[in-house]
C-alpha cells in the first residue's frame, strides 16, 4: 500500500520513538554544517554547497525543534519560504537529498582511497583535509537517510491504522459496518422495509421489471 505524502504531513505529533530519531536527526543536520564549511575552506566550495542544501532540507524538516526553530523562522522569512512551509512533509525530499550527498561523497573518498592509499595524502594545507570532511559529510548524511526511512515506515504504519485520523473523525464517521450488516441491510431494502430504505446507504435499487408490452417486427405498421 501507498500512502499518499500529503497524509504523512497532515499527521499527529510524532510518536516518543520518532522524536528520539529526530533528535539524531538534527545532530546529523548539525554536522552537515560543520562539514559545509570545512569543505568550502579545504577547497571544495561545490560540494560545500551540496552539503549546505541538505543542512536547510533538515532545517525545514525539523521546524519545530528548540534549537533549529530560529534558523528556520529566518529562513521561512527569505524567499527560499515559497519553497515548503517545512514539518514532515519535508521527509522524502531530505532523504533524497541527503541520501544523494551521501553517495557522492562517498564516492570521492573512494577515488581518493585508490589514488593515494590513504585519506590524508598531505599535510602543508587546508585541502589535505578534504578527504576527511568528505567521511564525515557522507557518514553523517547516510546515517540520517537511515534514520528518516524507519520515521517514514513508523508514520505509514499509523496511517494505515487510523491513528493520524483527523480528531473528530471517528466519532463523526462512526466505526465501517462489517460485511455482514451491509448483507443485512440490503436484504431488509429489498423486502421493502421502508424505514431501511432511508437509513440504509447501501440499499439496493428498485427490482428489475422486464418489459410488459407488445413486440413488433420490423416493416410492421403500429395501430
Amino acid at each position: 500500500m501507498v500512502v499518499p505524502l500529503h497524509s504523512l504531513s497532515q499527521s499527529a505529533p510524532p510518536t516518543p520513538g520518532m522524536v528520539t530519531k529526530l533528535v539524531y536527526v538534527k545532530r546529523c543536520v548539525i554536522v552537515t554544517y560543520i562539514c559545509a564549511v570545512g569543505r568550502f575552506i579545504a577547497d571544495d566550495p561545490f560540494g560545500a554547497i551540496n552539503d549546505v542544501f541538505g543542512g536547510l532540507f533538515g532545517t525545514f524538516l525539523l521546524r519545530e525543534d528548540p534549537q533549529l526553530q530560529s534558523c528556520f523562522q529566518c529562513l521561512h522569512e527569505s524567499p527560499l519560504g515559497a519553497m515548503s512551509e517545512g514539518g514532515m512533509a519535508c521527509l522524502l525530499p531530505y532523504m533524497l537529498m541527503a541520501g544523494l550527498n551521501g553517495m557522492f561523497s562517498s564516492v570521492r573518498v573512494y577515488a581518493i582511497l585508490v589514488q593515494f592509499g590513504t585519506l590524508k595524502p598531505c599535510s602543508d594545507r587546508l585541502g589535505c583535509y578534504l578527504p576527511v570532511w568528505l567521511c564525515v559529510s557522507a557518514a553523517a548524511q547516510l546515517l540520517s537517510v537511515f534514520l528518516s526511512w524507519t520515521v517514514y515506515k513508523q508514520m505509514q504504519q499509523q496511517v494505515v491504522s487510523g491513528v493520524y485520523m483527523h480528531p473528530g473523525e471517528a466519532t463523526a464517521s462512526g466505526p465501517a459496518p462489517s460485511r455482514d450488516s451491509r448483507s443485512e441491510g440490503a436484504a431488509a431494502s429489498s423486502r421493502g422495509d421502508p424505514a431501511m430504505q432511508t437509513l440504509n446507504p447501501w440499499r439496493t435499487q428498485a427490482p428489475f421489471q422486464p418489459f410488459q408490452g407488445a413486440g413488433h417486427q420490423m416493416g410492421e405498421n403500429r395501430p
